[in-house]
């Protein structure tokens, strides 16, 4: 599957009590989707330590767009720059954005992801 980095989100109410949201894969230099993050989201790669500083919801959009290497978030409605990007769903699971449809009325939308993985075999 190529290499992948992993990043550690946790999600927060209140910027002071922190849930782990889960394990984000990415690619490097690529960005990461979430969603149902909360108003506080923070993360870390997996070699470091500590947590980068918590990052503030910005809008009521359904989804948010980290960038890691800038340290920036930004809520959204995804378009279709973001299709094949990394989504993390609440509990870690982690898929690739196939397509995302919006209503034109704004406020339902439909979505898509695609999971993959690999079957782990003992060696004999």
């Amino acid at each position: 599957m190529g290499e992948h980095l992993g990043w550690a989100v946790e999600t927060s109410r209140d910027g002071e009590k922190w849930r782990y949201l889960g394990k984000g894969w990415t690619k490097p230099g690529e960005p990461l989707l979430l969603h149902g993050a909360s108003t506080f989201v923070r993360y870390k790669a997996e070699d470091q330590k500590e947590f980068g500083n918590p990052l503030e919801r910005t809008g009521d959009e359904p989804m948010t767009l980290l960038d890691l290497d800038q340290g920036t978030r930004r809520d959204l409605w995804p378009g279709d720059e973001h299709q094949g990007l990394p989504v993390l769903l609440p509990g870690g699971e982690v898929g690739r954005l196939l397509r995302f449809d919006r209503d034109t009325g704004g406020d339902e939308f439909t979505w898509a992801l695609e999971f993959r993985g690999e079957r782990y075999r003992a060696p004999r």
